[in-house]
């Protein structure tokens, strides 16, 4: 099966993967994404409404720099947002081709 890369005119986000180790956090900035942000609210006419803004990020394994190792469970940093990593979804052909990765808003 041949699939090309993720077209770098999709591409050109940015945002840090937070990765925890025993001391804190390890934070990788990872470049030429794609982020798509998803904003909102949990019973939007409640008092209480809580922010439940979610993000897919599209990581290309041609084009995204540099390679790195995502998971479910570690954070995502976006325009001064944190989001837990929920789901990454690899897509392959023979290799691994790209990833999505999805992420709530924590904080």
């Amino acid at each position: 099966m041949n699939v090309k890369p993720i077209p770098n005119s999709l591409l050109g986000d940015e945002f840090y993967l937070c990765v925890p180790t025993k001391n804190g956090w390890n934070r990788q900035l990872i470049e030429n994404v794609r982020v798509e942000r998803k904003s909102a609210v949990s019973t939007p006419t409640a008092s209480n409404a809580h922010d439940i803004s979610e993000l897919t990020i599209w990581y290309d394994y041609t084009n995204s720099y540099p390679q790195a190792d995502f998971s479910a469970g570690t954070r995502a940093e976006y325009n001064g947002e944190v989001y837990e990593i929920t789901e990454v979804k690899f897509y392959r052909a023979e290799e691994l081709h790209h990833c999505r990765i999805k992420a709530v808003k924590i904080g």
